[in-house]
């Protein structure tokens, strides 16, 4: 199942289409999927068929529709923000804006706004990629830049300007609801004048405060966007599920031949405390291809990392954290990945031995309410698609306890899954490194293999 997403804005609802020259050339040159491949196409404006293709043109591949839904539209989430000077800046702004699910991107020129070149094209251009990245089946509107003194947003949604100016009202963004439609007013390097903000105030915006540091222009706008991104990553985990989900039903012999480069990848957690995060460098590279080979999954071999309170989080749907030492959240990065979890993440914690104190107290930053519970040995963790008899297997021996798979369990669905006294990772490495039985590594790769399916079908 090739789980890259492409865009055709002229879908069509059943029969058969030819796909777009540009995305015909990626799909059949740069992907080279051959007939009978299943390729997923949306709209960008909510709809999205599952496709098998059925003539490998470069120029206009023919795809035959197999079933088709309609995505729920998410809730409105505007940025009106201040176009910038560095034109690789602004194009990433608008990139990772788009992969966090803004709506519509509305370039507002201020009295402090440098000198910009607009690039209509280009721009739109980087949000479909970024939207079919983000696999998102809604593409962002792009707006023409637009005077701020002129410019009246929607009245429907509610409006919010982040500013650095204390004599002006400000509500912390942690204290905003995130469950309304919204637009997110961010000013260029140098902030909002004084009548900027008197002038925004008129429109019935209210004050947002970012925390206690001065961020540029970017870097505001995605802190602000990271906390609404939480409501759509629910539904993002969700179609993830789905794409995999055909995945799991390929026969093995056919997965030799496919999705062994892959298009997802898993995420490593980066923290703070001085512990070894980056432990295991060749666990997840291979878990991610024994899951290719066995299962029909499509994970990128290599893995990317991402900063605990980073809105690069929300680029994930499973992560992996380990390491030996001392972990350590700040209150926001603790709030960060909060947001990440409730909102349908999932983090897999493997203590690599010496990270259990830390894990215990760091972790009730993230979740005051929540206690560690004992995963039951006939969970579905310990079952699907690899049965796992005596539930979490035993990897490495470190103090003669048996191995403990423990949860944090939110809305009845483990988000956090915390395996103690069991080396997982260790087990996924290269055979050359801990020289374990090959029986014991393929254990602890079937376990690893649970975790991934357990986070992508709940």
């Amino acid at each position: 199942m090739n789980t890259e997403l492409y865009l055709d804005p002229d879908l069509p609802e059943t029969g058969t289409f030819q796909l777009k020259p540009d995305e015909s050339r990626h799909l059949v040159r740069v992907r080279r999927e051959r007939e009978g491949a299943a390729v997923l196409v949306t709209n960008g404006r909510g709809r999205l068929a599952q496709c098998i293709l059925q003539n490998s043109i470069p120029s206009g591949a023919v795809l035959e529709i197999q079933d088709g839904q309609e995505v729920p539209a998410p809730l409105a989430l505007e940025v009106a923000v201040s176009p910038l000077h560095n034109e690789s800046r602004w194009e990433w702004l608008i990139e990772k804006a788009t992969e966090l699910g803004a709506t519509k991107i509305q370039p507002l020129v201020c009295e402090r706004t440098e000198h910009h070149r607009w690039k209509p094209e280009r721009l739109r251009r980087i949000i479909e990629s970024a939207m079919k990245q983000s696999l998102r089946c809604y593409q962002p509107l792009l707006a023409e830049p637009q005077e701020l003194k002129q410019w009246k947003p929607n009245s429907s949604l509610a409006l919010y300007t982040a500013h650095c100016n204390q004599d002006h009202p400000r509500i912390p963004l942690y204290q905003i609801k995130t469950d309304e439609a919204v637009c997110l007013a961010l000013g260029p390097e140098g902030d909002f004048s004084d009548r900027e903000i008197a002038y925004l105030a008129s429109l019935g915006a209210k004050g947002l405060d970012l925390g206690p540091h001065r961020l540029r222009t970017e870097t505001a706008t995605l802190a602000a966007l990271a906390h609404w991104v939480q409501r759509g990553s629910r539904m993002l985990v969700v179609l993830l599920g789905l794409f995999l989900g055909l995945g799991w039903m390929q026969a093995p012999s056919a997965l030799a031949q496919n999705n062994i480069a892959g298009t997802l990848s898993l995420g490593r957690l980066r923290y703070g405390g001085g512990g070894d995060w980056y432990a295991n460098p060749t666990s997840l590279p291979n878990l991610a291809r024994f899951c290719n080979r066995n299962m029909g999954t499509s994970l990128k071999v290599q893995e990317e990392v991402a900063d605990v309170g980073s809105p690069d989080l929300f680029r994930f749907p499973w992560l992996h954290m380990t390491g030996h030492g001392r972990v350590l959240f700040s209150d926001q990065e603790a709030r960060n990945l909060r947001q990440y979890l409730t909102g349908g993440g999932f983090l897999h914690v493997d203590d690599n031995y010496g990270m259990d104190p830390y894990v215990r107290i760091e972790f009730k930053k993230v979740f005051p309410e929540l206690e560690w519970v004992r995963v039951a040995a006939d969970h579905p963790l310990y079952r699907e698609p690899f049965r796992m008899n005596s539930g979490l297997p035993k990897i490495h021996e470190h103090d003669g306890q048996p191995a403990q798979g423990l949860a944090l369990v939110w809305e009845n669905k483990i988000v956090v899954f915390y395996t103690y006294q069991c080396d997982l990772g260790d087990g996924w490495e290269d055979a050359s490194v801990h020289k374990d039985p090959e029986a014991l590594r393929i254990q602890a790769l079937q376990m690893g293999a649970n975790i991934l399916r357990y986070a992508f079908e709940h």
